[in-house]
């Protein structure tokens, strides 16, 4: 009896595990489809567009076909369509339209969306130029301690000010330089002041006491930056002279966080030395930037993550029909050869590279893996280096996207994103 309970018991055990076993190796599979098969697919209209996802799930194509019609690949009248198999298809209305993806033709895995968009071009670029931005309010860098008038030491912003925060309002008056708040903390009556934050996605009230000093001025003990600048590579060009570069976005050097944009502009640069990359030690194009407003050659009007988008205002330097390119949807990209351009001290050139890994799921500026094989590049600059953030990246004559960022270890190797993000 107690031997055949035993008994009854291990095969209990062994059965949860293989349940175990089965769940962990599904779960895994499930991950291993999302890195094939993207939630969105763009398509350009009346265009014909291969599919090649190469995955065992099928896809019911009941709410896309009066907009996206199915050239090869389908099997019958039936609905569902194998993606396992190279898949032709032309869209021809614009619009988004959703399809149901399902495992073993059964199970509901997820909806899938294309997005139908007219065809783009757009001139890739690869110049080096200076951008310089204006945050909105004021980033808070840190706090610190300041000496009263009393000869007593105070921090009166400690823990309620923090690292990152964007101040916008001092005393409801709007604050966009460090001169104006200085301004406003001795203009308030009262012991104390009335701040408004932005945090992360949250706009705050706070409320701090100021510190009369020895000078007779008012302080809170705050560090704070109001603008930035640096060297970046633009990326392309639109037929409305609207541009990308950099591919992810300008960020504190203190605080680490996207600066919003109040005002940016983009100026000439010149390179005039290369800091090569090595493992464990980036690499730097070192350059200057040429100011002044008669040499603006563009507004920025935004920064994300995904990069710096804006307007070239100078026509000397604005779109070129001659040299646009086909834009290239992150389906068409193959882990084979490319080309970037990339301005390293003597213009504008093409270097090879190889796209290793495509991520089609990348929310992000990380979309692709690539490696740098142009010998003269890596010669010139070890790989990539800072500063090269943004050069376009060209596949098969056409557009696919732009460098972002390197590895620290291995400067031959970094990340890329897909042009449709940025676009």
């Amino acid at each position: 009896m107690e031997h055949s309970f035993r008994k009854g018991y291990y095969r209990l055990a062994l059965f949860l595990l293989l349940l175990v076993d089965f769940g962990l190796l599904f779960f895994w599979y499930v991950k291993e489809l999302d890195k094939r098969i993207p939630n969105h697919i763009y398509l350009f209209r009346n265009q014909e567009t291969m599919l090649d996802l190469d995955v065992p799930v099928s896809c019911s194509w009941k709410q896309t076909k009066e907009a996206i019609q199915v050239l090869s690949g389908q099997k019958g009248k039936s609905p569902e369509i194998s993606l396992k198999n190279p898949l032709a298809v032309k869209a021809s209305a614009l619009g988004t339209y959703q399809a149901e993806l399902k495992l073993f033709g059964m199970v509901h895995y997820k909806n899938i969306h294309f997005d139908v968009i007219e065809k783009e071009k757009v001139m890739p670029s690869g110049k080096a130029v200076g951008l310089y931005i204006r945050s909105k309010g004021l980033m808070v860098l840190g706090t610190t301690r300041v000496t009263g008038k009393d000869g007593l030491s105070y921090e009166p912003a400690k823990d309620i000010l923090m690292e990152g925060d964007s101040i916008r309002k001092v005393d409801g008056v709007d604050v966009d330089t460090i001169d104006q708040v200085v301004e406003r903390l001795q203009k308030g009556r009262g012991e104390n002041v009335k701040l408004t934050v932005k945090r992360k996605r949250s706009t705050i009230r706070l409320k701090l006491d100021k510190v009369l000093c020895k000078d007779g001025e008012y302080r809170l003990g705050v560090w704070l930056r109001e603008d930035t600048e640096g060297i970046g590579t633009l990326s392309f060009l639109t037929r409305k002279n609207e541009f990308a570069a950099l591919g992810h976005g300008i960020s504190d050097i203190d605080t680490g966080e996207v600066i919003p944009v109040e005002t940016g502009k983009v100026y000439p640069a010149v390179i005039e030395d290369i800091k090569k990359g090595t493992a464990g030690s980036p690499g730097e194009l070192v350059g200057s930037v040429i100011l002044g407003e008669r040499n603006c050659i563009g507004t920025i009007k935004s920064n994300t993550i995904l990069g710096i988008t804006g307007k070239i205002e100078n026509q000397t330097e604005g779109y070129r029909e001659s040299e646009a390119l086909p834009v290239g949807l992150k389906h068409e990209v193959k882990k084979e050869s490319a080309w970037i351009l990339c301005e390293t001290g003597n213009g504008v050139a093409r270097y090879k590279i190889e796209i290793l890994e495509i991520r089609l799921n990348s929310k992000d500026n990380k979309g692709m893996v690539i490696r740098v094989t142009d010998p003269e590049l890596i010669k010139r600059t070890g790989g990539i280096v800072q500063g090269m953030s943004g050069a376009p990246i060209i596949q098969n004559g056409k557009v696919i996207g732009a460098v972002t960022h390197v590895f620290v270890n291995e400067p031959r190797e970094g990340y890329a994103t897909f042009i449709e993000n940025m676009l």
